[in-house]
């Protein structure tokens, strides 16, 4: 399918960027786990911090397809600094789409400005992960203010987002129906960030819990109206997992890539085992070009506004199991020298695994895909 102007244009950026910032850098933040300030802001100069943002709050306009595009170019090169970029990418949609201009015009031109370097989406909490109605943070009406109560665990970009959306519940008697989002500004009283995650991969990702104190946020923050934060979470997870797929297939085809460099080497042109390899090699590019196909095909219907919560679920699950078997393979492939001489395969690895865990777990897509393929044949009957 031949691409658009627009498309072309956010996968050439993010090609550029990804070559000049990202993968220089990649390596430092794996060791260091700094956070990547800079590289985003260049992302966020370019548009794309809000690839499908209308131009009028600064961003590139260019629809889901062409951010499938720009995150598979950046995750080849760094999947760190692709998460921080995912996320506030599906955080300033939901502004768009639920805000108002007051809201869109302070954050969203923000992020075209280089004012900050990300956005962050806090819906998970310690003891209500998969199953997010069950939330615990309180948000209580006091006159012009909202008081908000709780905890939220595995924040991406946490100490370092510009704002966070955040989902408390307005009224716990009506369980999901009772969750309201809310912009909540850094620095409040009773506001506190917490020291980053350890983890075993996207270690210049920035992970961390936000604890809320009695924290008092003017009833401004509020997006949309209360009642309304599930909704906002799950339309904007659909469109989080289909940039989830796209940053693992990002990350297995880097794999793929350094792979193919190392089997292509002059010293093992006669090696016996040349057969195996490819055998081994070909195999898995045929199951990742179709994972691949999984998620453009998600990407286009959320282009065309049609539903795709199956899609987006078939997808992530597809992509991001895929993706796992094929770094393991490339690993098995090339053996000890995988984990040394200045290959990331290892890297590629560590950093892949989360995908089957964040936007949903791959059991959560399977109890979703099962879920919508049972309505739809029930409709059919």
């Amino acid at each position: 399918m031949e691409l658009t102007t627009q498309q072309l244009a956010a996968q050439s950026a993010a090609g550029t960027i990804a070559h000049s910032h990202l993968g220089p850098l990649a390596p430092s933040l794996d060791h260091t786990e700094a956070f990547p300030t800079e590289s985003l802001k260049a992302l966020g100069r370019a548009g794309l911090l809000g690839v499908n943002i209308d131009e009028r709050w600064g961003g590139l306009e260019a629809g889901v397809y062409a951010y499938v595009l720009a995150v598979r170019a950046l995750a080849e090169h760094c999947a760190a600094t692709t998460v921080a970029m995912m996320v506030t990418n599906m955080v300033a949609e939901a502004i768009q789409s639920f805000g108002n201009d007051e809201q869109r015009e302070r954050y969203l031109s923000a992020l075209r400005r280089g004012d900050w370097p990300a956005l962050a989406f806090s819906l998970s909490e310690p003891d209500s992960g998969s199953d997010a109605a069950s939330l615990k943070a309180i948000a209580r009406r006091d006159g012009g203010h909202y008081i908000l109560n709780g905890v939220k665990s595995w924040v991406t970009s946490g100490g370092h987002a510009g704002v966070y959306l955040v989902m408390a519940s307005t009224d716990p008697s009506k369980r999901s129906r009772g969750i309201s989002a809310f912009l909540v500004d850094p620095g409040l009283p009773g506001f506190t960030i917490t020291r980053p995650e350890e983890k075993t991969g996207l270690r210049g990702s920035s992970t961390t819990q936000l604890v809320f104190e009695d924290c008092r946020i003017p009833a401004s923050a509020l997006l949309g109206e209360e009642g309304i934060g599930f909704k906002i979470a799950m339309s904007s997870l659909d469109g989080g997992r289909v940039g989830v797929s796209a940053q693992a297939c990002g990350v297995a085809f880097a794999a793929l890539r350094d792979t193919a460099l190392w089997l292509a080497a002059p010293e093992r042109a006669d090696d016996p085992r040349q057969t195996v390899w490819r055998e081994s090699f070909a195999r898995h590019v045929a199951e990742l070009e179709a994972a691949w196909s999984a998620c453009e095909h998600a990407a286009r219907l959320k282009d065309k506004g049609l539903p795709l919560t199956r899609e987006a679920a078939i997808s992530k699950l597809h992509c991001t199991e895929t993706a796992n078997r094929v770094c393991a393979a490339m690993i098995d492939i090339v053996g000890v020298e995988a984990c040394h001489s200045g290959m990331r395969l290892e890297q590629y690895l560590r950093d892949v695994r989360v995908t089957r865990i964040y936007e949903g777990t791959s059991e959560v897509q399977r109890i979703v895909i099962a879920r919508e393929a049972l309505k739809a044949s029930m409709r059919k009957a």
